[in-house]
Parts: structure tokens; sequence; C-alpha cells
């Protein structure tokens, strides 16, 4: 009797924790595996993907549903704050990628809740495709204004620094750094008029007149330069200007990721969204934008970029006839300076 309670109890609470929580989602595994594409002689390992991922996220009337999800899936209207219903939205995404002999992985994890009047999402990603990695907590308050919908409420968003490369911080002068990095230079003479091969300041005569031999005397100061060669003993540039022009920035950018600060940043934002979607059987429009015009750091090296962060979507189709469709959609986001877009257009024809 008290085993049968227990169980009972167990399956009651169980219920009630994940009653509905799996409705209408869809768990799905995929692998694709193919020849990269190549430009000559280089031999690559095949391409492929691998993805694993649940969602549930509900479909706005232009949406049709997929019979099979393979992890590629992007539709825009993903990122619209608003769903086409209220109340819980998800999706939990990981590919594991190689494309072209580079291989990364791509994660995006989304929770999302609404009623008519609240909205509050929880997001990380995590795109290594595009270096870009993030995780916030959104919470707003809707209004309804017919077909539109408006949302004002704050955002903690972290990350890891961006904006504050550790050169930045580097105190020794620019030669110091190629040094560390297995550069070396040589003093190189310019103008080495006395020809001892030395770097050298003496007095020289300078004949104004040749006939009186009129002049003056002057204090001349030979020139030098440096010869650069890099790791392996191979020459690579024939002044120091050569070098800071094509050597130097591949050295920074080798010192920015090898010295990145690991603590994530943080920045508290005002964000402000708008969400309007119309449609009918011959006609479909659906615009947001979720835009943060003002943030307040956390921490020391919170991101300090200029310009507004962003994202912005928007689809527009119809129904020409019973048989031609026509559609266009876009999207850009803008977040730490890293941009990303998206357009498409095209016509369907129904037989």
């Amino acid at each position: 009797m008290l085993y049968a309670r227990t169980i009972c109890n167990l399956v009651a609470y169980v219920g009630l924790l994940f009653g509905g929580l799996f409705d209408n989602s869809t768990l799905y595994v995929s692998g694709t595996v193919g020849t990269p594409y190549i430009n000559g002689k280089v031999e690559l390992e095949d391409d492929y993907k691998y993805s694993i991922g649940l969602r549930k996220i509900a479909l706005f009337p232009y949406q049709s549903s997929k019979k099979f999800y393979k992890g590629e899936e992007n539709a825009l209207s993903d990122n619209a704050l608003f769903g086409a219903v209220d109340g819980l939205e998800y999706l939990f995404s990981a590919s594991s990628v190689r494309n072209r002999g580079h291989e990364y992985l791509d994660q995006e994890y989304w929770l999302k809740w609404s009623n008519n009047r609240f909205i509050t999402k929880f997001k990380y990603l995590n795109k290594e495709s595009r270096d870009l990695e993030l995780a916030y907590i959104d919470t707003r308050a809707k209004f309804s204004l017919g077909p539109v919908f408006l949302s004002l409420g704050t955002n903690i968003m972290g990350h890891p620094v961006y904006g504050h490369p550790a050169y930045q911080d580097y105190e020794e002068p620019w030669w110091e750094l190629a040094y560390e990095y297995g550069y070396v230079d040589y003093l190189v003479p310019l103008n080495d008029l006395n020809e001892n091969e030395e770097i050298d300041a003496y007095w020289i005569w300078i004949e104004t007149d040749a006939e009186t031999l009129e002049g003056y005397w002057t204090m001349y100061y030979e020139e030098s330069d440096y010869y650069w060669e890099d790791p392996d003993g191979n020459p690579v540039a024939y002044s120091d200007a050569e070098f800071h022009e094509y050597h130097m920035p591949g050295v920074i950018e080798q010192y920015n990721e090898d010295n990145k600060v690991q603590e994530w940043q943080a920045e508290a934002n005002i964000v402000i969204g708008i969400d309007c979607y119309l449609g009918g059987e011959k006609f479909y429009s659906h615009f947001w934008v979720n835009a943060f015009p003002y943030s307040a750091g956390l921490t020391e090296k919170s991101y300090e970029g200029d310009g507004i962060q962003y994202d912005v979507g928007t689809l527009v189709g119809a129904n020409l006839s019973e048989h031609i469709g026509v559609f266009i959609e876009g999207s850009k986001l803008n977040y730490y300076g890293r941009e990303e877009h998206n357009v498409s257009l095209g016509v369907n024809y129904r037989f």
C-alpha cells in the first residue's frame, strides 16, 4: 500500500512539473556528410554537420509545419520576441560542423514565456563560426496597438570580452611584442658616409661657393633602419615601417587571441521592441525590431563600443493567383561590432 501511494505521488508530481511541457514539441537528431568545395589540389576531409535539438515553437499562419527537422532550420520569425501564441516556447539546438577543414560547434538555447501583459526570455548563443557568444535574460511589458505590439523593459546580457583587445593594455614598445613571437631585427646603417658600418654623428663641411671655397660646418647624423626576419629566419621586411604595416597586425591579432580576458563581462540594457504581423489568405507581412538604446556596464571591461545593439527582421509574401506566390525576407543583427545579415526573395509556382 505504501509503495502504491509513493508511486501515485511520484506520478502526480511529475505530471504537475512536466505536464504540457513537451506537448507539440519535436526532438530531432540528424547528420550530413559531403565532399568539401576544393579549388586546386588541396586535399580536405569531408564536410559534416551533426545536429541534435528539441523545439517547441508555435507557427504563424504563413508557415508550414515541417515533417522532418535537420537542424538547419532558421526561420526568421524564431528571432521575433512575440510568438504566434502565448505560453511557453523553447529551442535547444547544437550542431557540430566541419566546413572546408574548419571545425566548430554552434549552439543556441532559449526559453520564452508570455501572456497578454508580460514576456520574458532567456537565451544562450554560442556561434563559434562567427566568434559570437552571449547569454541574456530579457523581461518586458508589452502593449497592444491593434496588429502592432510594443515592448519595453530591461535586459541583462553577459558575454566574453568584446571591444577591449589585450593589446590595449600592452605597455611595452611594439617591437618588444614582435620579439616575443620570435621575430628578429637587425640594425642597418643608412647614408654611411664614413663607411665604417656604424651609426655615427660628426661635423661635415658644406661648401656653398666653389670659387671662394666658402661654406659652413654642420653636425651630420647618419640614419638607420631595421631589417626583419621571421622565427624561421626568412626575410620579411626591410624597414620598421614595412614590418609595422604588413606583419605587426598579425602579431597583435595573435597576442589578443592568446591573452583574452577569460572572465565574462555584463551590461544592463534598456530594451525596446516593435512587432507587427498582418496576414490573410492573399497577403502576409511580419516585421520586428529589438533595440538596446542605452547600456550600463556592470563589469570592468564591459562593452563600450559605439552604436546601438539591435536585431531586425521582416517577411513579406503574397499569393498573386491560385498558383503563383512571391516573397521577400531579410534580417540583420549587430552585437558587439559583429554584424550578420541575410536576404532572400523568390517566386513559387504551385501546380
